[in-house]
């Protein structure tokens, strides 16, 4: 049934029961960033595959929003269909729409969508206590002092990420994330409810629910929220030592897969790959990791054009043969058992023009700013933003996408509430503390030509040595942060213009190459991998 048909039978819908105008967000019951194949209803009724966007329908029109990451491969998907593009990722509701709720029963998408994916059913693993830094019994009893001090009697955690970082329990019923389709009810007197269906829960699992207060009952028969804020989000953001630990060494096993795979790719004919081959290769050599546990997003492996398309995913049919010139975007990242990562290195195939060769310096430098900053505690997103594009607004250039984003601890590659971007909103306001996991991907986009992103995972720490550190100063603020590095890849100095880089910018990619050195020296399989890095990694 082609989109045309689709959006035919949902109109027809509309009119039997009087409805003017219908919404269909990119929703499951979770508020998920990545939806479940059962809930994929707009990109099932649209054709557009990004993995956000709101579709609105009318008698006589329809159309598509989303956010400037999408705006070209939307445009794109949306040819020949009754979609219009709308480049806003704000749908503003009128008296009288309808917005599509996956919890409602029955679902209307049942009667439309043929062959309709199954519920996810995956099986429940514990995480250790030891890897998690603080047992279930502890995060329960913090939930139930919580809902006593609030003077309420029970709070149902609908988040799927904060379910899992509650129970220490993950599962795989989403794409690219470890989490299980359940909620949990928590009640203030320690009698609690995780609602799932029961057979992804193994024996040994309902033992260890039941020791902690936790009965089964049903997914459909979970209540609605009780309207109670959840601080759990607000807990999870903040990582303890084992998490902060369990990140770095996740990191160490990607950094060993990563040097392998550019390796691997300096030394073959690209002429004779695919962008899907990049992503095998990478995937594979990430898979030889006793801990991995998946790829946490889909990897864009984007060359030349391709690259100026933030979101790009190769599929057989769009999969560009590369060259041996331009560049090749390559942003990945994976779970492994102690913790996640998402890494971007943006790559010299060949020949560079002069405009490749400037753009990429612009966003290391852009990039550099961000990991090298130290700052007050407090500060905020909004604040942190202006210095990494200070070097591409100089040169008139600019991106639309965030800077950076916090990352779960196995769980959501993208975990909220904190974002480092531009825009005013509330994830931009609130204040950094020593604890956070965020990225730092900077980068610029030349639709039709080639895009650069260059992206690192970062640790907020209290600042270790400095003048500032000794006096509180005219502010009187006495704890200063900076970032610790958890990525360890080199950097592609190849596109480098180093008359563009300042004594400091030098100085920060040597010392960074040098951690990077050190760390994954003792680790990499062969001598000829160690000798790729020690060059990969000499002073500029």
């Amino acid at each position: 049934m082609n989109i045309t048909n689709r959006v035919a039978l949902v109109r027809a819908w509309m009119q039997s029961r009087g409805i003017r105008r219908y919404i269909v967000p990119t929703i499951d019951p979770h508020n998920s960033e990545y939806v479940p194949a059962h809930w994929q209803c707009r990109e099932w009724l649209t054709g557009f595959d990004g993995s956000a966007g709101t579709a609105v329908l009318t008698a006589d029109g329809a159309w598509l929003y989303t956010d400037s990451r999408y705006w070209i491969q939307a445009a794109e998907q949306l040819k020949d269909t009754p979609f219009t593009l709308v480049r806003d990722d704000r749908v503003a509701e009128e008296e009288g729409d309808v917005v599509y709720d996956p919890r409602e029963w029955p679902d209307p998408f049942d009667q439309w969508w043929e062959g309709r994916p199954a519920f996810p059913l995956s099986k429940a693993w514990k995480m250790s206590d030891e890897t998690a830094g603080e047992s279930a019994e502890s995060k329960l009893r913090r939930l139930v002092e919580y809902l006593r001090d609030e003077g309420e009697e029970q709070l149902l955690v609908e988040e799927l990420s904060e379910v899992a970082w509650t129970l220490n329990l993950r599962g795989d019923d989403i794409p690219y994330n470890p989490f299980l389709i359940a909620f949990l009810l928590v009640r203030a007197d320690g009698c609690h409810t995780l609602y799932i269906n029961k057979e992804q829960i193994p024996a040994d699992i309902e033992a260890y629910l039941a020791g902690l207060g936790v009965t089964l009952a049903p997914y459909e028969d979970a209540p609605r929220g009780n309207g109670v804020k959840s601080p759990v989000g607000a807990w999870r953001n903040v990582k303890n030592a084992a998490e902060a630990d369990g990140f770095r060494r996740a990191h160490e096993q990607d950094g060993v897969a990563m040097v392998r795979f550019l390796r691997w790719l300096q030394e073959t004919d690209v002429a004779q790959l695919t962008e899907l081959d990049i992503d095998a290769r990478l995937t594979a050599l990430r898979a030889e990791s006793p801990d991995y546990l998946s790829l946490s997003f889909g990897t864009i492996a984007a060359y030349g054009p391709h690259g100026a398309i933030v979101h790009y995913e190769a599929t057989e049919e769009s999969a560009a043969r590369l060259a041996p010139s331009g560049l090749l975007l390559l942003d990945s990242g994976a779970h492994y058992r102690t913790g996640t990562t998402d890494i971007t290195r943006t790559l010299a195939l060949g020949t560079l023009t002069e405009e490749e060769r400037s753009v990429y310096t612009l966003v290391l430098k852009g990039h550099l700013q961000l990991q090298n900053m130290r700052f007050p505690e407090g500060t905020t997103g909004l604040q942190l933003d202006t210095a990494v594009r200070m070097p591409l607004w100089r040169a008139g250039l600019d991106f639309g996408h965030g800077t950076g984003h916090g990352v779960g601890h196995v769980l959501g590659v993208h975990e909220g509430p904190h974002q480092i971007r531009k825009n005013v909103r509330d994830c931009t306001l609130l204040p950094f503390r020593a604890g956070q996991t965020m990225t730092d991907e900077p980068g610029v986009y030349l639709e039709g030509r080639f895009g650069v992103r260059i992206e690192n995972m970062l640790l907020s720490v209290e600042a270790k040595t400095g003048e500032f550190t000794e006096g509180n100063g005219s502010c009187n603020q006495s704890v200063w942060l900076e970032w610790e590095p958890l990525t360890l890849c080199p950097y592609d100095l190849r596109p480098v213009m180093p008359e563009l880089l300042t004594p400091d910018e030098k100085n920060w990619l040597n010392a960074y190459h040098e951690q990077v050195r050190s760390r994954l020296l003792p680790l990499l399989p062969t001598e000829e991998d160690r000798q790729w890095l020690i060059e990969a990694t000499e002073a500029i």
